[in-house]
This record gives C-alpha cells, sequence and structure tokens, in this order.
C-alpha cells in the first residue's frame, strides 16, 4: 500500500478522534478524553511535549504523571521523527487541502514566482531559523508570564479544543481565527509558511531525534538511480528537495516524495525511509 494512502487513513482518523471524543464525552463515554493538549486513554495520559515543557517551567515544578505522559510522543518522535506533523496534526491536514487547491490554479504574475501555481506572493527558500527562535521566546516566557505561552499559537491544540467547545456549547472561540489567518497567509503570502517557519509544536518535536531516526535518505548507486525528473521536489508541500539531503528538521516524514519517486521508478528507486 502506498504511503499516501496510509497517511490519508491516519489524517481521517486523527480528524474522527477529535470529534468522536467531545460526542462520546457528552454521551456518558469517557474511555477518551481531553484535546491534542493532553490526552487520557482509559487512564493513560498522553501530553504534547510542548505543553509539558512549559507547564514545568513555568510551575517551576515536574509532577512524575505530567512526565510519563510526555514519554509516548517525545518517543514517537525519536524514532520515527515529526510523524504527528505530517500525519495527524489536523492544521496540516488543512493547510495540504488547500495547497492542493491553489496548486490547481495556474500562475499569475506577480504571485507564485517559483512557477507552481497558486497565489503567494513570497517564493522564499524554507529555513527553521525564524520557528527556533519563535519557540525559545515563547518558552522564555512561559516562566516569567507564568504559563504556557505557546499554546495560544498551538494550531493543533486550539482546533481540538473549539471542536470540543463546539459539540459543548454550541460556539466557538475567537481563537479558531488563527487558523484563518493560517490559510490566508499560506494561499497568498508564504506557501506552507506556518510550518515552515512559525509552528512551536513542530519545532519542539523537531528536537527529539537522534542518529537512528527515521528519516528520508537519497541514494544513486548501480542499483539505485535517479533520472532527474525533479517530482521529489514538486511533491514536497514544504518546499523541500530531499534529493539535497539537508532537508531536517524541516522535513515530516510525509512520505510524498517517497511516494512520487516509487511511481515513477518502481525498481531502484533512489528516496526511501531508513533509521
Amino acid at each position: 500500500m502506498r504511503i499516501r494512502v496510509l497517511r490519508r487513513i491516519a489524517q481521517i482518523l486523527t480528524v474522527f478522534l477529535i470529534i468522536a471524543i467531545p460526542v462520546l464525552n457528552k454521551k456518558g463515554v469517557t474511555l477518551i478524553t481531553g484535546t491534542l493538549y493532553s490526552l487520557s486513554v482509559d487512564g493513560i495520559w498522553i501530553t504534547d511535549p510542548l505543553s509539558g515543557f512549559q507547564v514545568i517551567i513555568s510551575s517551576f515544578s515536574a509532577d512524575r504523571i505530567l512526565l510519563l505522559s510526555m514519554v509516548i510522543p517525545a518517543a514517537l518522535a525519536l524514532a520515527f521523527g515529526r510523524v504527528f506533523c505530517g500525519w495527524m496534526c489536523p492544521q496540516n491536514a488543512i493547510s495540504e487541502f488547500f495547497d492542493y487547491i491553489s496548486r490547481k490554479i495556474p500562475p499569475l504574475p506577480p504571485f507564485s514566482k517559483g512557477g507552481m501555481g497558486g497565489f503567494q506572493i513570497f517564493n522564499i527558500t524554507p529555513s527553521a531559523k525564524p520557528r527556533y527562535v519563535i519557540m525559545f521566546l515563547l518558552l522564555v516566557s512561559a516562566p516569567l508570564l507564568g504559563f504556557p505561552v505557546a499554546n495560544l499559537i498551538s494550531a493543533p491544540g486550539i482546533i481540538s479544543v473549539q471542536v470540543s467547545k463546539y459539540f459543548y456549547e454550541g460556539i466557538v472561540g475567537l481563537e479558531l481565527g488563527l487558523i484563518g489567518i493560517i490559510v490566508i497567509s499560506e494561499v497568498f503570502i508564504i506557501r506552507r509558511g506556518w510550518c515552515n517557519y512559525i509552528c512551536p509544536v513542530g519545532s519542539f518535536l523537531g528536537i527529539f531525534r537522534f542518529k537512528r531516526t527515521m528519516k528520508v535518505i537519497y541514494t544513486e548507486d548501480s542499483e539505485h538511480t535517479c533520472g532527474g525528473c525533479m517530482e521529489c521536489v514538486t511533491a514536497c508541500q514544504l518546499g523541500l528537495n530531499p534529493m539535497e539531503g539537508r532537508i531536517y528538521p524541516l522535513c515530516h516524514n510525509c512520505g510524498d516524495c517517497i511516494d512520487i519517486c516509487e511511481k515513477i521508478k518502481s525498481r531502484g528507486k533512489p528516496l526511501s525511509f531508513k533509521f
């Protein structure tokens, strides 16, 4: 089965989970409770590492349960990279959808200088530096202000909280406006700007990686040959070039580049996942 099919299934299941939790909780079914900030699955807590870390540094205390609740997502990132971002994050799914729509529109001057369709005014080489500067400032603010400041702009957390609020109260908060701002800016200003330059959740998860973390590798030898079609670059919504090998920590291991490579070269494809 192709990687993209598996990823779409994971994205759909995540959206279904976000909707199902408040619906079932409202009916008294509480096997799973919480939001993407922190979930309880039959009493086992799973906490977003960024949220948990902010609680620790803003309260100047480390609760054992909180620390243990951060282990699962941290271990997932250490083993498979930022697959939460590429495979489960609802904001990424939303951004992918609107990116797909904008790519179907022919480039119109002065838009999309890269010539890949859409309306974006700027065509900037992706960089992780702005993300980590923003994350650092948010983390420094947490102990000074006494609350997890980065949660204010945690897109996946906001989406899950607002979905829950809608099913419980029939309304949504102004926080949801951030999601609209992200979509509009990515369609008209910078392609996938949130993931590439701002998102603190993805930035923090990117810290959890080591030599054996799953990665996209480019291999060209007698058994693996590249035809130079550049379809892998086109397939990457983050604007990365997997053939250059310098795609981390921005790459979230969605596998689209590998998928398109395999579609073009059923045997001896130069791109693959490796631990």
